[in-house]
């Protein structure tokens, strides 16, 4: 895969919405390429005005949150072609698109969107809608109870097939309990998750009948 300015910033914003900061480690060790590489390429991007650092932390600015908005829908576009047409699997859909979904921008998206029958989410429940907001909760920050399993905010290969393994996709029914770290069970099974893997989920609260 050659890397390009778009796969930069999309990693950034898993980073921003998972686990509310990025740094240049972080992207190094996500793209696999040295830090130095990144250092260079975080300069350019600085003085393109799409992001800002202090102390190796790495923040998008106003123009470069606008700017990342529709790369994100792009990708997550892709994500819904990939499963649904390519029969790609759910654990594989985030890596089989990061070269596909350079092509799904623009009208050639806007066109794809609709022939998919405008999908609200990817397969791995974020919206395509990229800055509309949800109820979904990281685990962590909630009490032990019965929750829907909303989305897989970072989508790590890893973390996707542990999910898979026990069938717990967006908008299955799980228990979450904590002794001390978060387990989730479905019908199928259930997970451990440790700290920065509970970051990279969220739960929700089941909708009560009126």
């Amino acid at each position: 895969m050659t890397l390009n300015l778009e796969d930069y910033l999309l990693v950034m914003w898993e980073f921003r919405e998972s686990f509310t900061k990025v740094s240049e480690v972080d992207i190094s060790k996500r793209l696999k390429i040295s830090a130095p590489t990144v250092t260079e390429y975080i300069s350019k991007m600085e003085q393109m005005g799409l992001v800002k650092r202090a102390s190796r932390e790495v923040t998008f600015t106003t123009s470069g949150v606008k700017f990342t908005v529709p790369i994100v829908r792009a990708h997550r576009i892709a994500e819904v072609f990939a499963q649904k047409i390519l029969e790609v699997p759910w654990e594989e859909a985030h890596k089989a698109v990061m070269d596909l979904e350079h092509l799904f921008s623009g009208s050639y998206g806007d066109n794809l969107f609709k022939h998919l029958g405008y999908p609200e989410t990817c397969p791995h429940g974020n919206p395509t809608a990229v800055t509309t907001k949800d109820n979904s909760t990281n685990p962590m920050l909630l009490d032990e109870g019965t929750y829907v399993f909303g989305k897989v905010v970072f989508e790590d290969y890893d973390m996707l097939r542990k999910l898979s393994s026990v069938s717990i996709l967006p908008g299955t029914l799980v228990k979450l309990t904590k002794d001390p770290e978060c387990r989730i069970e479905s019908p199928n099974g259930e997970i451990t998750l440790n700290d920065r893997e509970s970051m990279m989920v969220r739960l929700r609260k089941q909708k009560t009948r009126k």
